[in-house]
């Protein structure tokens, strides 16, 4: 077990003791991940914003209510996950969004040129790989808790794992194909 997982445990647990310093301090460290991770679903960063400050909404209600800390992640990722696809259901009934007001969101988001190399390839993924990859890989979620959070078998999971692998091998070697 890392040294922040076990972090995030003692402020979970410093949370269910009503500690709201604890909680600033989880939101800090969690924030731009669920804002990262809602970006992929909803393709704007404004929205994105709005559902994870919904996200933490929920997750402040029911804080409480999680018994195993470890599950944290999991269980943010979660909520998360629902209250993107709330917005999105929601811009879809108000006509609001169109595909020609998407926005790059790895252009909002600060990070450093080796993310972008990354993140160049994974754009050109279609959506359920990259969300795969980014889960297992950047997120480093385990293939239980994607499954979870996505709400598919594990050998779903782990046959999108490897798929999304293959194609991303395949574009990495076309890439440096291209620079040769």
């Amino acid at each position: 077990m890392n040294k922040d997982k076990i972090f995030d445990e003692l402020l979970i647990l410093k949370c269910h003791e009503g500690d709201y310093r604890a909680f600033a301090l989880l939101i800090k460290r969690w924030n731009k991940k669920l804002i990262y991770f809602a970006c992929k679903f909803t393709h704007d960063i404004e929205t994105a914003q709005d559902v994870v400050q919904n996200a933490w909404i929920a997750i402040h209600k029911g804080l409480y209510k999680l018994q195993d800390p470890s599950k944290f992640s999991t269980w943010a990722f979660r909520i998360t996950y629902n209250k993107s696809m709330d917005a999105i259901r929601s811009a879809k009934n108000k006509s609001e969004v169109t595909l020609n007001e998407k926005m790059d969101v790895e252009d909002s988001i600060e990070e450093d040129d080796s993310w972008n190399t990354i993140s160049d390839l994974l754009k050109k993924l279609p959506e359920q790989h990259k969300l795969i990859l980014t889960l297992f890989y950047l997120e480093q979620q385990s293939v239980k808790q994607i499954a979870s959070v996505l709400k598919l078998p594990e050998g779903t999971v782990k046959s999108r794992i490897f798929y999304a692998r293959e194609l991303l091998k395949r574009k990495y070697k076309e890439v440096n194909h291209e620079k040769n």
